[in-house]
């Protein structure tokens, strides 16, 4: 079973860094203008991009994971409920499998522990 949650881990934190990487430098242009759009401070496009580079980056090593995963649970809630749950399953089924693979590195982690390596 621990096999199966690094494979998850691994895979959640490649994700998160490539679309985090797309945002940091791609100059944030399009996530600020994306959560400027839905009415947010534009420097939260800022904010949510170094989360998914960096916070991918620390799920892959598995530093913090519990802490990391709670937040791209939120990150992906916001997502699913703002852009994509309104434009049907089929473009809001990469945001429910993310969420999905970030509950279950979140419930199965020990919170006691910063550094997870499987």
């Amino acid at each position: 079973m621990r096999i199966g949650l690094l494979l998850i881990r691994l895979m959640l934190g490649i994700t998160f860094t490539i679309h985090g990487a797309q945002k940091v430098f791609g100059g944030f242009k399009e996530p600020m203008a994306m959560i400027s759009d839905l009415g947010f401070p534009a420097f939260f496009g800022v904010i949510l991009g170094l989360f998914e580079f960096i916070g991918g980056i620390l799920m892959i090593i598995g530093l913090f994971a519990n802490y990391i995963a709670a937040g791209f649970i939120i990150i992906m809630l916001g997502a699913l409920f703002t852009v994509h749950l309104s434009q049907g399953y089929m473009t809001s089924e990469l945001v429910i499998i993310l969420l999905v693979m970030s509950v279950a590195v979140l419930i199965s982690y020990n919170w006691k522990k910063a550094l997870e390596l499987y």
